[in-house]
């Protein structure tokens, strides 16, 4: 019987002769003249200059870009032997292989060129652990047992997490036209083919097309094409409806990340949910994780014995709780529609939480000010950012506008670049309080470079501590959005991402 034409053959290819470059993949990509380090494997001149640092690999490519090196039984395992380190990952050549594995394993093609396979090291060695663990260290084992197989095994998200890998890459290191322009093929490319998974048998195809809907949705945020996103959120509400509910899909992990991706969303826009009802109810005031706290869930924990070791004042941490118990003040007054069946209890309600913002916003403004500069200690860069972001908060409930007009360009930026200078490591210990930063910071940012890092971060921070402590996450992303509705006077579009 003849053999299949794309059969893989009982023996080894005859390897081709080797291809080695002497410009590291980083000065080719850039365009640029590399020059050789005096370091014995040190990193080549430009890219020891280069901020933020990148890995520079001078890659020794195989010239038919083929997995012959070792047989492979298949995907997952190449993944495991990735991510085990039985193979060694200093480059991205590593990858090679695995994009030959993807090709011959009957999914969605990938171009076996030095970019993907760069994009692919890039998506498994940074993107992924930033998700899992905030900071890039101390991965859980769920990374490595589910998400990270599920994404490579998939006959779409291959080519998706390439284009994730590069979008996040060009969020600190901004791209060429000519890449611009491979991305936004790749994303046609990526649409078109999840739109030929739907025409099929949906019953067949619903899980492929719905995880391929997601992750595009969340990239398009990241880049703030609100339209696109829009357009996206809506086709996954209607893939989600015809199969009977989003507790009708039959993975957990990408039932939470729908959730957590349409409350971050909402919060985003300052809109309610697109796919998910309003009304759920909250968790108790016991179940907030430790060193979790933040203003949008009740605890017993007082901000002095969470934020203990960073040295902050007693009397900013005295003003955070009192920040908490607004919050619970403004989510346990009940709905919308009970308000406005008695004015009255409206309007003395209305004047008791403005009152206490204004109280707590003028006792922050009376607290010492810490001047910063690119050496100040982790306690002057909590401080500067807690009683900014509590300065911000307040006055968008004592004045009832929207966060996105109180929260201006500069002091998105002034709160930005202090938290960086936090670090991710220390961050790690307060995560709750991270994510409240940074969810009151993306309403009202654009389309430019500042914009989409803090979506980004914010993102990132949600699915962390959503994978850590789901209900928790939810029920804090639900305090917010009840607290952007009361903001508005409950007039947020019902139903829709739309404006």
């Amino acid at each position: 019987m003849e053999r299949p034409i794309h059969a893989r053959p009982e023996f080894p290819l005859r390897s081709q002769p080797e291809i080695l470059s002497r410009s590291c993949i980083e000065c080719r990509r850039r365009k640029q003249k590399c020059k050789p380090s005096l370091i014995p494997d040190g990193p080549c001149a430009n890219c020891a200059k280069r901020y933020p640092p990148v890995v520079c690999v001078k890659s020794q490519l195989d010239g038919r870009l083929k997995s012959n090196r070792r047989p492979y039984k298949d995907v997952r395992y190449q993944v495991q032997v990735a991510i085990n380190n039985e193979q060694p990952l200093e480059s991205p050549r590593t990858f090679f292989g695995l994009i030959a594995g993807i090709n011959t394993a009957g999914i969605s093609p990938v171009d076996p060129n030095a970019q993907n396979a760069q994009l692919l090291y890039y998506y498994v060695q940074r993107v992924i652990p930033l998700i899992a663990s905030l900071d890039g260290k101390d991965s859980p084992p769920e990374l490595n047992d589910s998400l990270l197989p599920c994404v490579i095994n998939s006959p779409l998200l291959p080519k998706i997490a390439i284009l994730e890998a590069a979008i996040v890459r060009e969020l600190f290191q901004p791209c060429d036209l000519a890449e611009n322009r491979r991305l936004i093929l790749l994303k046609g490319e990526i649409i078109a083919r999840i739109n030929e998974f739907i025409t099929k048998d949906f019953s067949k195809t619903y899980r492929e097309a719905i995880q391929s809907v997601l992750h595009i949705a969340l990239l398009e945020y990241y880049w703030g094409e609100r339209a696109s996103v829009v357009a996206h959120m809506n086709g996954l509400k209607s893939m989600i409806k015809l199969r009977g509910g989003i507790e009708s899909l039959e993975s957990e992990l990408f039932t939470k990340l729908i959730t957590l991706l349409d409350l971050q969303i909402a919060c985003g826009y300052e809109k309610v949910p697109s796919i998910l009802t309003f009304d759920l109810p909250v968790m108790a005031a016991s179940q907030c994780p430790q060193t979790f706290e933040n203003p949008f869930h009740e605890s017993a924990t007082p901000f002095s014995t969470v934020l203990e070791q960073f040295y902050i004042l007693y009397e900013l941490a005295t003003i955070l709780d009192d920040v908490r118990l607004l919050t619970s003040s403004i989510t346990s007054i009940g709905t919308i529609k009970c308000d406005l069946d008695d004015p009255l209890s409206q309007e003395q309600n209305t004047i008791t939480i403005t009152d206490h913002a204004f109280r707590i916003l003028h006792a922050t403004r009376c607290l010492p000010t810490t001047p910063l500069t690119p050496s100040s200690p982790p306690a002057d860069l909590i401080h500067e950012i807690l009683r900014t972001t509590i300065i911000i908060y307040t006055t968008a409930i004592s004045s009832r506008l929207p966060l996105s007009i109180v929260y201006t360009p500069a002091l998105r930026r002034e709160v930005y670049h202090s938290a960086m200078g936090f670090q991710l490591s220390n961050w790690k210990h307060i995560p709750g309080l991270q994510l409240w930063i940074l969810l009151l910071a993306c309403p009202g940012s654009g389309k430019d470079p500042l914009g989409r890092l803090l979506r980004s971060h914010k993102s990132l921070a949600t699915i962390y501590t959503g994978l850590k402590d789901f209900e928790f996450t939810v029920s804090c992303l639900r305090s917010f959005l009840g607290v952007q509705r009361w903001i508005s006077g409950g007039i947020l579009n019902e139903g829709s991402v739309e404006n």
